[in-house]
């Protein structure tokens, strides 16, 4: 079948290609010039990105369409003239789930990690999975992989309800919190929507939920199990130390882990593994090895390297609920260091809408640095202001600084040279990470 990708060089879109590429299909994509981490990874597939045009879909079966392309779009445009089928990226991904038994990873946060750790499990248990993911998963070195295993490891998104396009067997709730205000109505609208997926497991199903959280509250026509830091949950977990837990399984100890990723919703996110771990029978040694051998995701505190005396992390945090988590891991972690957030918000209307709740998310932060709200290609009207944020934020935190992005290198620069000992942390889901590569590779060259 030949199969065109409009927008592929989306992490969903550039996943779900190379999977189709590899299942032999012809496949061919198009997007706009700008660099991203996944023209790496297309190239590689041997998947060639052209501009947009109308001509890249004439003499093709299929075209699947990124969401951030409208019906006017030049190349669905003429699809439709021609009668070609045009798929969305959920409705694409969830005609691949019906091939597979699929287990769907979702939850308002920590989806990307808990979906690479489970589908390093079922590699190194021999079950060559596929697997399909939203970012850049060290363990694959890719965002994507193709086994020849009956079993499907999904990302499964909740804007929009996109996961409702997928057919799974297991469903993997970390966590239900209020998010894409744009869409959803407030938490309940927002947990419906969660349930409405659950409602879809078969009998033979397995529902698995964090317990520390609203996702217990999730009811399934099938067997569910829960997991967390609490001790009510059927699998939970005792720390014993920095990077170490011991796993209790239905009143069983089973063994303890080292884990080599920072923060306690790390360790709620392993435990997330631990239960599918029990539910496909995998031996607990070779939970043990995934954990302590995984090497992380792409910007979920990610360390990008060291400036003079100071460390530079990444992470893709841009809901108040992850930037305490994120906050709270790093100062966990180094006690005795200066954590300085360099934060951009993502989205006038997230922005808008959660304003207190950002305001009051960075009390783990030494200083908060609030830069210029990424917008969504989607939004048209700017909702608020980044003064807004910067004045609410004052409220609660004795150390708040607004910086323009383009201001945000040479105050690097100069706080390097003032300070030591101190953690830089770039957040948001926008371009910010761009700005810490940038310094490091500047002081890179002049040494």
């Amino acid at each position: 079948m030949r199969i065109h990708f409009t927008g592929v060089k989306g992490s969903g879109m550039s996943s779900l290609a190379q999977i189709y590429k590899q299942k032999g299909h012809s496949i061919t994509g198009s997007d706009v010039e700008e660099s991203f981490f996944t023209d790496k990874l297309l190239y590689k597939a041997g998947i060639e990105v052209l501009p947009f045009h109308e001509k890249n879909v004439q003499q093709v079966d299929i075209v699947c369409a990124s969401a951030a392309y409208g019906s006017n779009h030049v190349e669905i445009k003429a699809a439709n003239e021609r009668n070609i089928p045009v798929l969305t990226y959920p409705m694409m991904l969830g005609e691949l789930t019906k091939e597979y038994e699929s287990i769907l990873i979702t939850g308002t946060h920590g989806k990307t990690t808990t979906t690479g750790l489970i589908g390093s499990l079922l590699m190194n248990a021999d079950m060559d999975p596929t697997i399909v993911v939203g970012s850049y998963i060290e363990t694959l070195n890719n965002n994507a992989r193709y086994g020849r295993g009956n079993y499907l490891v999904v990302e499964a998104c909740e804007y929009k309800r996109h996961f409702l396009n997928y057919t799974g067997k297991v469903m993997v709730v970390t966590n239900i919190d209020f998010d894409h205000p744009d869409y959803f109505k407030d938490i309940r609208d927002t947990f419906d929507a969660f349930q409405e997926c659950a409602n879809r497991l078969p009998e033979d199903g397995l529902l698995v939920v964090c317990g520390d959280n609203l996702a217990r509250n999730l009811r399934a026509n099938c067997q569910m199990v829960t997991y967390g830091l609490s001790q009510e949950n059927d699998v939970y977990a005792v720390k014993k130390g920095m990077g170490k837990f011991a796993v209790y399984a239905f009143g069983k100890y089973m063994g303890d882990m080292v884990t080599p990723l920072i923060g306690e919703h790390n360790i709620q996110n392993a435990l997330a593994m631990v239960c599918l771990g029990l539910y496909y029978d995998i031996q607990f040694d070779i939970l043990q090895e995934t954990l302590s051998g995984y090497a992380g995701v792409k910007r979920r505190l990610e360390l990008k390297g060291h400036l003079k005396h100071h460390l530079v992390y990444d992470d893709y945090a841009h809901h108040p609920t992850e930037i305490r988590v994120t906050l709270h891991a790093v100062k966990e972690n180094y006690p005795n260091a200066n954590v300085v957030s360099i934060f951009q918000p993502h989205t006038y209307s997230r922005t808008k809408r959660l304003l207190h709740e950002f305001a009051q998310s960075f009390q783990a932060a030494d200083w908060v640095v609030l830069t210029d709200i990424f917008a969504s290609e989607r939004e048209k009207e700017k909702l608020v202001d980044i003064l807004e944020l910067v004045e609410e934020t004052k409220k609660h935190h004795p150390r708040v600084t607004y910086i323009p992005k383009s201001e945000i290198i040479p105050w690097l620069e100069q706080m390097s040279e003032q300070m030591e000992d101190h953690i830089f942390l770039t957040m948001g889901a926008g371009d910010i990470y761009k700005e810490g590569e940038k310094i490091l590779q500047k002081m890179l060259l002049s040494s």
